[in-house]
């Protein structure tokens, strides 16, 4: 296991010995069959644990393979929860060849899909995860579990996964605190054969009802029961409330334990896990294993784990301890998590050794440990969990710790909380320039970086200038801003068409991301050279780039890469523009929440354009307005007028593939609003976007709805694009110069030019063939998808495809561009075939499955040629044999030849 890993949070506990096995519940667990989802909700002490270490058992014997997760609130960062879940299920669902080799959530999420291993995963306390990247992560793996895999959640609170989706489609078993409370059946049998206490049954009903068949209840009035001879006394008085159940814990369960025991419970509840040698520097003493093993023995609060010597208290009895801790000497408490923070840094965990430091208000020593291990953090990319940290310290740290507050600015900046960062820079400007620290150079460094970087995310075109002059000035010893500050320029340089200058310092800043071992920055870097090829129009290689970005960069969390929302956005885009739709769609499931979460502006922009784009591909139009109203929401909020304009220029395309020309317009106008467009925030469009102001008026005018605004007749419009498309070209900048070719395809077919046209579409198709670019011949409307079409069509109906061209491409592109074309002959023959009495209909992706199915590949040959998971490969072979009635490939193939479909 990797040394990041932690044990106890892998180790389900070890249930008491008095346990009572709950048949019915059981039972009715086991009879849901094949549910997806299994999710036992109720408040502490209703017995969930319990429970599902029953069925975990009952999982067992059956042969199934079961794993377990002990969650707390450190599991939001995606990347630590992502660690121990991919250590979980490693034995049922392993990495193939090299671990190392694509980490990723897509990479995670293919591997559970191909298991073929009965296995149930267990997670408790989920009500502690309310990161929306991690939720999105366990929906989309509920989403893809196979056959024979279960996922089962204890929860104080409805787990935020989309529960009426999997309850409609029977995917999920719901227990609830009813279903969990104790039958008066079960609590007799409890205390009686059990616990072995004498109760008659006037007791045991009085018992029960007053308690309501809470478990955690009915266990403590057992323990109060053994210690009192006269039973119905107790239970006259005896309450199961909360309330009461604090009562009762601080005035005969404590009291009546031995003085060593009880010190031990209360000041070790500052601890959220427990062993003898932190024990033991807690207390000052030894003898902590004596005591550990005498409460293990007397079944008091402690939880056991597999990993012996190791154990945590029931989350209920540690918050009441706590409390009883602080009200009977609350100036002890800090010096506890003092005693805890030192232990932890003697034992090499800075990250409890730190958390124990804020808790105990100790500000100097959390100071000292950030001081130490906050550079390394940085690297790693860990901006939320040092944003936390430093949020929970004094607003502006003393002018002794400089540093600090430069890692705070890094911080809030890559969370996206650009209003704090501005004031927290100006105020650490003044520090700087009034005091000595001024001459340090390390910091000299960050600031030459901050500066700029800051100004950029927030669109202010001065920050461009102030980049290149910072970046000459730069120490490339200080490798974290060097190298941040670096990619920022390399940008620039691409945007503006510099390309070999920006790759050469994109190779600088890789070098300086590798000799710190910094993943957040190398993925940057590897992102950006992927933009650089998606501008001059080579999408395969962009993809290859994004694909690595996005799944093959690892940090050490524990050897495995959380990912990238921003490189996963570029990816998604990729992907969707070269027609692998599915995929791209797949992508945007897993990282969207990701990139809404950081609320990063490029990151918005591309995932809500792609989905929204996609959802009009699916046919839900309402779903992608829906989106794009979403993005101008976020950014009238953040005022960021960028995020506005991106959804006002895809509702302009959209209203133009309808037909609605006054729309369009209308939405350009708004667009351009001067208020959206002020000075400080003229900072040219970023290199990957092709949907700009400009294009948007291009469109206009092809339509014919221009000449009112600008005078410009279509004639004009058709001596102006040949022009700039060759402008384009010089300037290497294919992916735009295809856009605008297309432009010119359709102006001239709407000039009664039609041959013309059709040359034109021939010399984009020559080169978007040997790139795989699919989707913008469907989504620049009717003429355009018409246009490709028919080219598609004569193409292969000649035999002969040009020189260059990728397997399938033809194919693909006259699936792509027939519904968008109207074509109603090859929607038919493409989208619905209907076999049998009552069948289901064949989509054009699995036709296209059987098409090369056809010619003999295998299901990874297929996985290759249509982008997509071997597993999703797997369940496109299941439907079409399900809906031709076939049982393997080789009926599939000749009952589609019979249909016609290959043909």
């Amino acid at each position: 296991m990797h040394q990041n890993l932690l044990p106890s949070k892998l180790s389900p506990p070890r249930p008491p010995s008095f346990q009572l096995p709950r048949a019915q519940l059981g039972e009715r667990i086991n009879d849901a069959g094949d549910v997806r989802l299994i999710v036992l909700r109720a408040p502490a002490g209703f017995g969930k644990t319990t429970a599902m270490l029953q069925y975990a058992a009952r999982r067992q014997a059956t042969g199934a393979a079961i794993r377990w997760l002990n969650l707390d609130a450190s599991d939001n960062d995606l990347g630590r929860f992502l660690a121990h879940f991919d250590a979980a299920i490693e034995q049922v669902a392993p990495h193939v060849g090299d671990a190392s080799g694509e980490p990723g959530l897509l990479e995670l999420i293919d591997r559970v899909a191909a298991s073929r291993a009965a296995f149930t995963m267990f997670l408790d306390d989920f009500e502690v995860i309310e990161s929306l990247a991690v939720l999105d992560l366990i929906r989309q793996l509920v989403d893809h579990l196979p056959s024979g895999w279960q996922i089962v959640i204890g929860s104080r609170v409805a787990p935020g996964l989309g529960l009426g989706r999997l309850r409609a489609r029977g995917q999920l078993l719901e227990v609830g605190p009813g279903q969990l409370r104790f039958s008066l059946e079960e609590t007799a049998e409890y205390l009686q054969n059990r616990r072995g206490l004498k109760l008659g049954s006037t007791e045991l009903g009085r018992l029960h009802k007053v308690t309501d068949g809470w478990a955690t209840a009915v266990w403590l009035a057992s323990l109060a029961l053994e210690g009192h001879d006269d039973p119905g006394t107790f239970l006259a008085t005896f309450s199961g409330a909360h309330a009461a159940i604090t009562e009762y814990l601080a005035e005969d369960v404590l009291v009546r334990l031995p003085d060593a025991q009880r010190d031990f419970l209360l000041r070790t509840s500052v601890l959220h896990e427990l062993s003898a040698p932190l024990c033991d520097a807690l207390l000052g003493h030894t003898g902590s294993a004596a005591l550990l093993a005498e409460l293990e023995r007397a079944n008091l609060f402690l939880t056991t784990s597999d990993n012996p010597g190791h154990y945590r208290y029931h989350s209920l009895f540690r918050e009441f301890l706590y409390a009883q801790s602080t009200q009977a000497d609350p100036s002890a408490i800090p010096l506890l998590h003092k005693r805890a923070s030192q232990w932890y840094e003697d034992e090499g965990r800075p990250v409890p050794a730190i958390e124990h430091a804020l808790r105990a208000r100790d500000y100097d020593c959390a100071a000292r440990l950030l001081g130490i291990h906050a550079q390394r953090l940085l690297d790693l990319g860990r901006f939320r969990l040092l944003a936390r940290w430093l949020d929970s310290m004094p607003q502006f740290l003393p002018d002794t710790q400089c540093k600090l507050n430069i890692v705070r600015a890094w911080a809030l900046i890559f969370t996206h909380r650009y209003a704090d960062a501005q004031v927290l820079v100006r105020r650490i400007d003044e520090t700087m320039q009034r005091d000595e620290v001024g001459g340090n150079k390390e910091l000299q460094a960050h600031m030459l970086a901050l500066r700029p970087v800051l100004l950029v995310m927030t669109d202010q075109a001065q920050g461009l200038a102030i980049g290149i002059e910072n970046h000459a000035r730069l120490d490339p010893r200080y490798a974290f801003p060097y190298g941040l500050l670096t990619n920022l320029v390399a940008k620039l340089y691409a945007a503006l068409g510099r390309y070999e200058e920006a790759r050469a310092l994109l190779d600088q800043a890789r070098r300086s991301h590798i000799e710190i071992g910094s993943t957040f920055s190398l993925v940057m870097a590897e992102a950006l050279e992927g933009t650089i090829s998606l501008r001059q129009g080579r999408l395969q290689d962009a993809i290859a780039r994004f694909r690595l970005a996005t799944n093959n960069m690892t940090d050490d969390v524990a050897g495995r890469a959380t990912g990238s929302a921003p490189s996963a956005m570029l990816f998604a885009e990729a992907l969707y523009e070269a027609g692998h739709l599915e995929q791209a769609a797949q992508v945007l499931s897993i990282y969207m929440a990701q990139a809404r979460e950081s609320g990063a502006s490029g990151q918005m922009v591309r995932g809500c354009i792609t989905q929204a784009r996609l959802a009009w591909q699916r046919g839900e139009p309402d779903r992608a307005y829906g989106v794009l109203s979403e993005l101008e929401l976020i950014g009238h909020r953040q005022n960021l007028g960028r995020l506005v304009v991106s959804a006002e220029l895809e509702r302009s395309r959209l209203a133009l593939i309808q037909g609605d020309a006054a729309a369009a317009a209308a939405c350009l106008r708004r667009a351009e609003a001067p208020e959206l467009w002020s000075p400080e925030r003229a900072v040219p469009a970023p290199l990957h976007e092709v949907e700009t102001l400009e294009m948007g008026r291009l469109r206009l005018r092809v339509h014919g709805a221009g000449e009112a605004e600008g005078g410009a007749t279509r004639e004009a419009l058709l001596a102006e694009l040949p022009v700039s498309i060759e402008q384009l070209h010089a300037q290497r900048c294919q992916r735009l110069a295809l856009r605008l070719s297309l432009l010119l395809a359709e102006a001239l077919q709407r000039a009664g030019r039609p041959d013309a046209a059709r040359e034109r579409m021939a010399q984009a198709l020559t080169y978007a063939c040997t790139e795989g670019i699919v989707q913008p011949f469907a989504d620049e409307g009717p003429v355009i998808a018409s246009l490709a079409l028919s080219r598609a069509r004569a193409v292969l109906a000649s035999g002969k495809t040009p020189v260059g061209a990728m397997p399938g491409y033809f194919e693909r592109l006259q699936l792509a561009c027939a519904g968008a074309a109207g074509d109603v002959e090859a929607d038919s023959h493409s989208a619905v075939i209907q076999q049998g009495s009552g069948g289901d209909a064949l989509t054009q992706r699995e036709i296209h499955v059987l098409k090369l199915l056809a010619l003999g590949k295998s299901n990874a040959a297929l996985a290759e040629a249509l982008f997509l998971s071997q597993a999703t490969i797997r369940a496109h072979l299941r439907n079409i044999s399900g809906k031709l009635g076939t049982n393997n490939r080789t009926e599939a193939v000749a009952r589609a030849r019979e249909l016609g479909l290959l043909g």
